[in-house]
């Protein structure tokens, strides 16, 4: 099919971004002809009738979000409204070209296992970038994550301020690894949207270690499975060289459905108890990550405080920087602060939905004969969604590409089971519908105020 060859550039130039470390790359605006491609591709295909234009059951739902999304822009920011509809056009074309482009198996193959190498690439960037000494770092204020080494060594920033110091530059005393990324405290990250050493882990453990786990199971062939263990390994040393206490609960969640599937509810028991041990010992801790919390917690406050002050708008799309130091480092905090109670709503609706069809297809799949492959990649983006939807309590979420890659993905398992089941169809309900408002609501006007004043902040 055409458009998966667009689809896989849109995935590869989106997370791994060669397009700003490769000059050839940067004469060309590769996301843009992307776009391109995988749109022109799904137009192609569907006129030759190599696919079905049916939407996928979360279509509304995305068009609904992303469309309030605008119209809280308008009122609150109008100034910045042409940006914001550039980059949530973007995050439309990355769901909807994943979602409808990719309708039969094997091009979901293809499309996950792009997503897993890239994922592994960034792995081993940071694998190698953490096993590097601390030298002096140029920063570049432009790029956050980005900085070139001057070839001293160092043990603090202090040190990199002598004499043989470049006039007015920044430095910063970190481990430099390739592409021009550098460390932060000593905690491994990419560039780009993956800068934060959290995003970067949760991204590798939902993008990598549940897909591979997914691929093991798949084929169960020494080999395969040999090679997927050497990938998680990977993923876990990396998660580890990140720091991120959440990307740690990310791995046991991931692990905790796949027992949940298999073991019960007592799967869930023995997660918990392992990430409690783990985290502890494991984790980053110490008077950074204390500050870092307060940080947090603070910044959920002023989220909560927009959200009083503009309960049905909120401040507009990617308005709460503008209204606070820090972001907000919670997608559900973020959401309800710039696109109000409907904002929270819709977006809760969005993984709702998402979780609640993959749940339905592993248990409806299960006595199907021929089916297991689809059962197969469920559990694993199940896994996936599992560990994201802790993970962004305290990640700013709601519209990086990662998770809408991730909704594509939801929607592309949906084409494929439609494909050979056409009356495969899971929808919100009027009962589901109530529970997510009353359940926004409960968060809005009493969980969140109330742990605030019980953290004092």
């Amino acid at each position: 099919m055409f458009g998966v060859l667009g689809i896989c550039g849109l995935l590869v130039f989106i997370l791994a971004r060669p397009q700003e470390y490769v000059e050839v790359l940067q004469r060309l605006p590769m996301l843009y002809l992307c776009c391109a491609g995988a749109v022109g591709g799904f137009v192609l295909d569907v006129k030759l009738r190599r696919l079905d234009a049916q939407p996928v059951p979360i279509l509304r739902w995305v068009i609904a979000f992303l469309g309030w999304a605008v119209i809280c822009t308008a009122v609150k920011a109008g100034e910045v409204l042409q940006q914001s509809v550039i980059e949530l056009a973007i995050l439309f074309v990355l769901f909807a070209t994943v979602a409808h482009g990719v309708q039969t198996l094997r091009a979901f193959r293809v499309v996950v296992g792009t997503v897993t190498v890239v994922c592994l690439f960034l792995t081993v960037v940071c694998i190698h970038q953490g096993l590097q000494d601390r030298s002096c770092i140029v920063t570049d204020p432009e790029h956050p994550g980005e900085g070139t080494p001057d070839g001293r060594p160092c043990e603090m920033s202090v040190d990199c301020y002598g004499h043989d110091a470049e006039p007015g530059a920044e430095y910063r005393c970190e481990k430099a690894g390739l592409f021009g990324t550098y460390s932060i405290e000593d905690r491994v990250r990419y560039r780009g949207e993956l800068h934060d050493p959290n995003e970067l882990g949760m991204t590798v453990c939902i993008g990598a270690f549940s897909l591979l786990l997914a691929f093991a199971n798949q084929r169960r062939r020494p080999l395969a499975v040999l090679l997927a263990a050497i990938g998680a390994l990977a993923v876990v040393y990396c998660v580890l060289l990140s720091g991120s206490r959440g990307a740690l609960v990310v791995l046991v969640l991931v692990v905790a459905v796949y027992g949940v599937r298999r073991f019960g509810a007592a799967a869930l028991v023995a997660g918990g108890a392992a990430a409690v041990p783990m985290v502890a010992l494991l984790g980053r801790s110490g008077s950074a990550a204390d500050m870092s919390t307060q940080l947090r917690y603070e910044a959920w406050a002023a989220g909560l405080q927009m959200f009083k002050q503009s309960p049905l708008f909120g401040v507009g799309q990617r308005q709460f920087s503008e209204h606070h130091f820090l972001t907000a480092h919670n997608s559900y905090v973020l959401a309800l602060a710039e696109l109000g109670l409907v904002g929270l709503v819709l977006f809760v609706a969005l993984l709702y939905l998402s979780v609640k069809t993959l749940v339905r297809g592993v248990i409806e799949l299960e006595h199907v004969p021929g089916a297991r492959p689809a059962q197969v990649w469920a559990m694993a983006l199940l896994a996936s969604f599992a560990g994201m939807i802790f993970a962004i309590n305290t990640l700013s979420f709601a519209y990086h590409s990662v998770l809408w890659i991730f909704l594509g993905l939801a929607g592309a398992w949906v084409s494929v089971v439609r494909h050979h089941q056409p009356d495969f169809d899971v929808r919100l309900t009027g009962r589901d519908l109530i529970l997510i408002v009353a359940g926004c609501v409960a968060f809005a006007g009493f969980v969140l105020p109330v742990f605030l004043r019980l953290k004092g902040a």
